[in-house]
């Protein structure tokens, strides 16, 4: 055996070794994140979905919390400079009952199986941590099998980088610091909507392309059941189905594939309609225009063109502000805005594009996409538009809504990292056909530097989320980090 044959034999076992050390970096950071801010606890007094589930049980469809009886009295319930001291914070209030205005779909799928099988109770902080769990696991095998099946010649630890960013370059953290009701329902929608591209991967490459898109349309129709936004994000199946067409043998039966996504999400889009007309009389109705809030939520404008602009400044390009203290960064929120948004009511965001450099990678994906006719190209074609759809149609979305929070990046983000890896792939083949070795080791080392750049940050981010939620949660813990941390700095050089 030739030394570069032997050496050729080990990039395998070496590559798998990296992937399954990032998988479980990633799953333990997740697990402490969640596990030192007050998740994995029993349901308490305060845990809107349980109160939901229990009203299921007594046989309705508000939650089992009765309003005090001073809101009751109220002339205008709805107004916050009235029900300040008496409401049920972003409870949804309508003929004297509070209902959750978000979504009822991932209690559906996960507490009340949980107590049909267990006869216990599912905390939401759990809960959180089941569909982040599951969101992220069905995002691995995505990025694993376009690099496995189209890019054999990518790099070692090109698989494991990518493993890395899904789990950090997404703000998957930012649903651990604080798993509550608010991070629920966007969990779950993450974890839907990567099963939903999964499914679209295997229509495009397995033997069962039917049942695939049936799959598809199921995950997506839950997805747009947990976070109603996600309607938009199903303008991917539109070149899935264009793409799906054109595989051979798919001919007729594709139309059978669109009617199975079809019917995957028009059930769940059918019971959620059902499910507003029962609560509110209207169908289109998901409970906002009746929630308490610090806002008057039925006089605010959700929804308009004009919060473009202001939004894409926030998301992607409002830096953060570093320092030499413990996390040594800090987010900051962006007050203001066009007429209508909420500029008054902001939280601490740290923009993508300069937060997390590995993103600008997604500037390399049309040479992933499109590259001269090989075997089955036009699986890797589809999936590349296919994710560039959906992040671009949520993007849109939430560009266009009153208000920006780090928790709603992780709704689009994901695709977005995809993508980026997806770029990182083409770059690298593109390199290493034209025979540029310097252009290759180049981009190598721009790769692995702003990975890196991305995981560190975005692990110090996670310290800072919600104003540094941890700090006033667990002091003691938060000194000790704040020590070990000084610790560490204390040992780089040029360290004083």
């Amino acid at each position: 055996m030739t030394a570069s044959s032997a050496g050729r034999s080990w990039r395998p076992v070496v590559d798998l070794t990296l992937v399954v050390l990032a998988l479980a970096a990633v799953l333990r950071l997740f697990w402490w994140t969640e596990a030192v801010s007050g998740g994995f606890n029993p349901p308490g007094e305060e845990d809107y979905y349980n109160f939901l589930v229990r009203g299921w049980r007594q046989g309705h469809l508000y939650m089992a919390k009765e309003p005090r009886s001073e809101m009751l009295t109220l002339k205008d319930p709805y107004d916050p400079a009235q029900n300040h001291d008496v409401r049920l914070g972003d409870a949804s209030y309508y003929r004297e009952h509070y209902y959750l205005y978000f979504s009822a779909a991932p209690a559906v799928v996960l507490h009340l199986p949980y107590y049909a099988l267990t006869g216990r109770e599912l905390g939401t902080t759990t809960a959180v941590y089941v569909y982040g769990l599951i969101g992220f696991q069905a995002a691995s095998p995505v990025w694993l099998a376009i690099r496995r099946r189209y890019f054999t010649a990518s790099g070692v630890g090109v698989g494991a980088g990518g493993i890395l960013m899904l789990g950090l370059s997404t703000h998957l953290l930012v649903l651990a610091r604080r798993p509550l009701v608010w991070e629920l329902p966007i969990a779950a929608a993450f974890a839907f909507v990567m099963l939903a591209l999964l499914a679209i991967f295997w229509a495009f490459h397995g033997r069962r392309p039917v049942l695939a898109m049936a799959g598809a349309g199921v995950s997506f129709g839950l997805a747009i059941a947990s976070r109603p936004g996600e309607l938009f994000g199903a303008a991917m199946f539109l070149p899935a189905l264009w793409f799906l067409r054109q595989r051979p043998g798919m001919e007729s039966r594709w139309r059978w594939g669109a009617v199975a996504a079809a019917i995957g999400i028009g059930v769940c889009l059918a019971a959620v309609f059902w499910h507003n007309y029962a609560r509110f009389g209207d169908p289109l109705e998901f409970g906002v225009n009746y929630q308490l809030t610090s806002s008057y939520e039925a006089k605010q404008r959700h929804f308009s063109l004009t919060y473009m602009a202001h939004n894409a400044g926030i998301y992607f390009f409002h830096p953060a502000k570093w320092s030499t203290v413990f996390p040594y960064i800090e987010a900051s929120g962006v007050r203001g805005g066009p007429s209508g948004y909420l500029g008054d009511w902001v939280e601490p965001i740290a923009g993508l594009a300069v937060s997390f450099p590995f993103l600008w990678l997604v500037l390399g994906t049309p040479l992933a996409a499109f590259r001269p006719a090989e075997r089955e190209s036009g699986g890797l074609r589809a999936m590349v538009i296919v994710t560039a759809t959906l992040a671009s149609a949520i993007i849109g979305f939430f560009l266009c809504f009153y208000c920006a929070t780090t928790r709603y990046m992780v709704e689009f983000a994901p695709a977005l990292t995809l993508l980026a890896g997806f770029g990182w792939l083409g770059l690298e083949r593109r390199a290493r056909t034209a025979g540029r070795k310097m252009a290759l080791v180049a981009l190598v080392g721009l790769a692995v530097c702003v990975t890196a750049v991305t995981a560190v940050t975005a692990v110090l981010l996670s310290f800072d989320y919600h104003n540094r939620f941890l700090q006033r949660l667990s002091p003691q813990l938060w000194t000790d980090l704040e020590r070990g941390a000084e610790r560490w700095r204390a040992r780089l050089p040029g360290a004083d």
